[in-house]
């Protein structure tokens, strides 16, 4: 049983520490964002449908509708209204399906398309770190902020 228990131990670490981690910069305030060299930030305090990650404009389409977001050319969209568990980037040639694992469970994505891996929380029910699973190669930097925005979006508008 413990041989068991210490090989579980060891496959949920090796699976968290080969991941990246997308993190917010203070616990439960979910306004900045740091994931590896991108910086995620609010325009201004308590307005969510303006941000910007290094230089890139991210922003609600239509001001307060959460259903459709462009991040520099690249556009971010829920595959029905208000149906924040499966979403749906295009933009540079690709199309790149982000969905939950489990219904209505916020805390594992999967991604599909033209980019495969997972978004996940590093812990159940804390929203402020993220474990990436994802090879990055070939992919546009503003397709990038898109799929970690789906995680950003996440912890300020469904949990937070």
């Amino acid at each position: 049983m413990k041989k068991a228990l210490i090989l579980i131990i060891l496959v949920f670490f090796g699976s968290v520490a080969n991941s990246q981690q997308l993190t917010t910069v203070f616990n439960d305030e979910f306004s900045k964002w740091n994931y590896g060299s991108l910086s995620f930030r609010t325009v201004f305090n308590d307005e969510w449908d303006n941000w910007s990650c290094d230089g890139t404009t991210i922003k609600t389409t239509f001001s307060n509708d959460w259903d459709r977001w462009e991040i520099g050319e690249v556009m971010m969209a829920t595959s029905f209204a208000n149906d924040f568990d499966s979403w749906e980037i295009r933009g540079h040639g690709k199309t790149i399906k982000v969905r939950t694992t489990f219904n209505e469970d916020f805390e594992r994505w999967d991604l599909s398309g033209d980019l495969d891996g997972t978004l996940r929380t590093v812990f159940s029910d804390d929203y402020d770190r993220w474990a990436v699973d994802v090879d990055w190669e070939g992919i546009h930097p503003e397709l990038k902020m898109a799929v970690l925005f789906v995680a950003i979006f996440t912890a300020f508008h469904v949990v937070g």
